[in-house]
């Protein structure tokens, strides 16, 4: 089977394409970087998310049967009431508009824990939605949408609404990768208190998850997906200043919390297990050894 990806050289993305490749899938990524490596065998169609139509052509010659829709423009914490996050909506129809004219039969979309807002507790997906930021508006909007559009052509949909990702080559401005990059520099790390809790899963079990999905697509709809190991955030900073310095500054307290604070984000990932019996593998304490062998490595590149 023909899978075409975005975002597919993201921390995610990059995880996701490796797994398809490791299960025969052909792979097709949309790149805007023509300097940008891909792995050996994916198939790089230039585009930009902005610019979906100039890429028919190129789609049709692949003719993917599945597309997996990662790719967002606007994702660190700056940029996410910046009213340009309504161009994802239009990249998301018109990415669609191409599956249902060359016949796509599945379609798998990243949404975010964000569509939900503040709950303080475990979310399962009939929790209400209530999204806070441009972002998380236009997130929600678009897994609505594309649920649409996906339902009046009988296209498979799946939309994951992600909580927490982390791994190699995770976003520069990710709580964990900052973090991470600080202390290998031997400087102090301001931070929140770290009180609340959080969700995190290691990107290569997203990985398997959507390679999951496109393998044996099942039921249609809206999914949480976490790595069922939510704790203190406090805890996993410990972690990761005990692997790299256990005498790293560590300032707590030094941020102060803002005023839509969510002290309690996890993901009730039950419906993942009981339809795709899909559940997480890579362990938090693995997945941060790992995650900081790779931030060494880029160091000393």
């Amino acid at each position: 089977m023909k899978v075409f990806v975005t975002g597919a050289t993201g921390g995610v993305g990059s995880f996701v394409v490796q797994e398809l490749l490791q299960k025969k899938f052909e792979v097709a990524a949309l790149v805007r970087n023509r300097n940008k490596l891909l792995p050996a065998g994916v198939n790089a169609i230039y585009g930009d998310l902005t610019e979906i139509s100039s890429i028919e052509n190129s789609f049709a010659e692949f003719h993917p049967d599945i597309v997996v829709h990662l790719g967002w423009i606007g994702v660190d914490q700056k940029e996410k009431e910046n009213v340009t996050q309504i161009l994802n909506l239009q990249a998301a129809a018109d990415l669609l508009r191409l599956s249902q004219k060359y016949q796509v039969k599945t379609f798998i979309g990243l949404g975010s824990e964000s569509e939900y807002g503040v709950h303080n507790k475990k979310i399962d997906e009939t929790a209400a939605t209530k999204p806070l930021t441009k972002y998380a508006v236009t997130k929600l909007a678009t897994g609505l949408l594309c649920e649409k559009m996906c339902r009046d052509e009988n296209i498979n949909f799946v939309w994951l609404r992600l909580f927490s990702s982390y791994g190699p080559g995770d976003r520069p401005g990710s709580l964990m990768s900052l973090l991470i990059k600080t202390l290998l520099k031997n400087e102090p790390m301001k931070l929140s208190q770290c009180i609340q809790t959080w969700d995190y899963v290691h990107a290569r079990d997203i990985g398997r998850l959507i390679t999951l999905i496109a393998s044996q697509p099942k039921e249609s709809g809206f999914y949480n997906l976490g790595g069922g190991q939510a704790q203190m955030i406090k805890n996993i900073i410990l972690k990761i200043a005990n692997e790299i310095d256990p005498q790293a500054k560590l300032l707590f307290g030094e941020i102060p919390y803002g005023p839509n604070q969510n002290m309690h984000l996890e993901a009730d990932i039950s419906k993942l297990k009981r339809v795709y019996g899909w559940e997480p593998q890579v362990s938090l304490d693995d997945g941060i050894k790992e995650t900081i062998d790779w931030h060494r490595a880029q160091v000393s590149k």
